[in-house]
């Protein structure tokens, strides 16, 4: 068998196990919040029409994650663990698709670290996965990890032939992303710094990446002409103004992903008032944390820099979401957590062979230190969901779409 073949099936097997095991506690999380925003328009969903328009959550359309979300209500109808549960799987499949984007740049033992932290959700975005209502993130990344691994392929045929179809099946995906979550329009930085290694010519990098623009462009446009309310968040100036506070304080929630209100007792008063001086000082410790990583994409080389720049990217159309400025909401975040666990990965790999054995030890006791702290959050997360999907405000509502349900015609 293809060692290929092997390593591919390998990182896929771990993958899922890894996202059974940050996410099986999961499955009685049930449904609240934006999940009724998606469960009340699919229910009366009866074509394919009724199901790609208009926008569920405005103000951005996501015609393909809209129909795919009908499939799977129509599937597994008000049953939350069924979701969870196919969810993880695909969770597990971008974690593979990671890898094999991966390989190729930076190495297949980093990439095999990157695709295992990122199915652990590291950096917490796993409310990707079992929210229901975030099912367009997790589409939009299969379809930009898939855009990358075709992107290369395109540059690496030898035939012209081969590299025309390579860059059209290239067009393709990239506009499948566009149409499951609008963050893949970002993902123009990410080809641009994959291609530019393995150019044969500038002209063909520019050719290849001007055809991509232009459909990119014409997503937005389309997006701005339908209206919608995109319109009112694309070209109002304080959207832009504000933007770079926003930028600074997701990139401080990804890489310390704490709750505000977490789940304890009353009586422990300190570490509420911890977590809400670390809240309030946000854009603070994202510009702390924006000098490193500007100080490491200088003195790092190509793989650094295309990783850093993918990751501050996709956090660019995210950090447009009114929500990122109002509250803890990293369940979009699966895009610039994959260059994120991408670069972690590397880090410690460049550091593990720079170090002698008692360096080793401790960055082993580091990283299992973050694994450790980032599946304890990931915990409190699932227990907040739990709590918000069995409180009765959800359960009248979820009582609600099983009556609306029941009596709903069949087409």
């Amino acid at each position: 068998m293809n060692l290929r073949l092997v390593a591919h099936i390998g990182v896929a097997l771990a993958s899922l196990f890894c996202a059974f095991f940050a996410f099986s506690s999961s499955l009685d999380t049930g449904f609240s919040g934006a999940d009724f925003a998606v469960l009340e328009p699919a229910l009366r969903v009866r074509s394919a029409a009724d199901a790609i328009t208009p926008p569920w959550i405005p103000p951005f359309e996501r015609p393909l994650s809209q129909l795919a979300f009908a499939g799977e209500v129509s599937l597994w109808g008000l049953r939350a663990p069924r979701y969870v549960v196919t969810h993880m799987v695909l969770h597990a499949a971008n974690a593979t698709l990671l890898f094999a984007l991966f390989r190729g740049p930076l190495g297949s033992a980093v990439a095999a670290g990157a695709a295992i932290l990122f199915a652990l959700a590291l950096g917490f975005y796993g409310e990707s996965v079992w929210r229901p209502a975030h099912l367009s993130i997790l589409l939009a990344t299969t379809f930009v990890l898939g855009t990358g691994i075709v992107a290369l392929r395109a540059q690496l045929e030898r035939t012209p032939r081969r590299r025309l179809l390579a860059t059209l099946l290239t067009a393709e995906l990239f506009l499948l992303a566009l149409f499951c979550h609008e963050a893949g329009a970002m993902a123009l930085v990410m080809l641009g710094g994959l291609m530019w290694p393995h150019r044969r010519s500038l002209s063909s990098v520019l050719r290849k990446m001007a055809f991509l623009v232009i459909l990119g462009s014409g997503a937005v446009i389309l997006q701005l002409l339908r209206g919608q309310g995109a319109d009112e968040l694309l070209l109002s100036a304080s959207t832009w103004l504000s933007l770079p506070v926003r930028v600074l304080r997701l990139l401080s929630q990804m890489l310390l992903p704490l709750a505000v209100q977490p789940v304890e007792s009353a009586s422990e008063a300190l570490l509420p008032r911890v977590l809400t001086l670390v809240e309030q000082t946000r854009p603070i410790s994202g510009l702390l944390f924006l000098g490193a990583g500007a100080l490491w994409f200088v003195k790092g080389g190509g793989a650094v820099r295309w990783l850093l720049s993918s990751y501050l990217a996709f956090l660019v159309p995210l950090s447009l979401h009114p929500l990122t400025q109002a509250r803890l909401d990293l369940g979009e975040t699966c895009l610039p957590a994959a260059f994120l666990c991408g670069a972690v990965a590397l880090g410690f790999h460049r550091l593990w062979h720079r170090v002698g054995t008692a360096g080793r030890v401790l960055l082993a006791l580091v990283l299992v230190g973050i694994l450790y702290g980032d599946l304890a959050v990931v915990r409190r997360y699932q227990a907040q969901a739990a709590a918000a999907g069995r409180s009765a405000e959800s359960e009248l509502r979820l009582q609600a779409l099983r009556q609306q349900r029941e009596t709903a015609p069949h087409p």
